[in-house]
């Protein structure tokens, strides 16, 4: 069986449970998902909060000064 069949067979399963069960369901699916957050480095993590600090503080370059330089 095919992996296209097998969805449609577990859709059609999903379609009769019950509300109990579905939250539960709902709950293991979600769990389940990673936030793309979670995949980066410390050396990254950091270089992003120095970005939103740097913005907070109003230290940036505007975008038409980028596009004058490029």
């Amino acid at each position: 069986m095919n992996l296209a069949t097998r969805k449609y067979n577990f859709i059609q399963e999903v379609i009769n449970i019950d509300e109990i069960l579905f939250e539960k369901l709902e709950k293991l699916l979600k769990s389940n998902q990673k936030d793309w957050c979670d995949e980066l480095s410390s050396d990254e993590m950091k270089e992003i909060e120095n970005g939103i600090n740097d913005a907070k503080n109003e230290i940036f370059i505007s975008n038409e000064e980028v596009i004058k330089k490029v």
